[in-house]
């Protein structure tokens, strides 16, 4: 979860599967700075490991393409057959 360099820490991308996946956040001073900051950068926790905007971007086009593709739209409650939303709308 924690990569270790020149006693800096960074949080790892848990999936790494995007093209333009950031790999790891930036570098700080201890394990909690590391992960304050992918916590204020919007990283999602899976319960695994942290998974970067980039590669969350990635899975829901994914899953959207696949909805589609299936044709399981119609398999859903209404309302719910909207396009998945891409990204988190962030307040800063």
């Amino acid at each position: 979860m924690f990569l270790e360099k020149d006693d800096q820490y960074s949080v790892i991308c848990h999936t790494r599967i995007a093209e333009n996946c950031l790999k790891n956040g930036e570098w700080h001073e201890s394990k909690e700075e590391a992960q304050d900051w992918v916590e204020d950068e919007c990283w999602i926790f899976s319960g695994e490991g942290w998974i970067c905007l980039n590669c969350n971007t990635h899975f829901m086009r994914n899953l959207s393409k696949t909805r589609r593709d299936k044709e399981l739209n119609s398999m859903l409650p209404d309302g719910w057959g909207d396009d998945l939303e891409v990204g988190i709308n962030t307040v800063r």
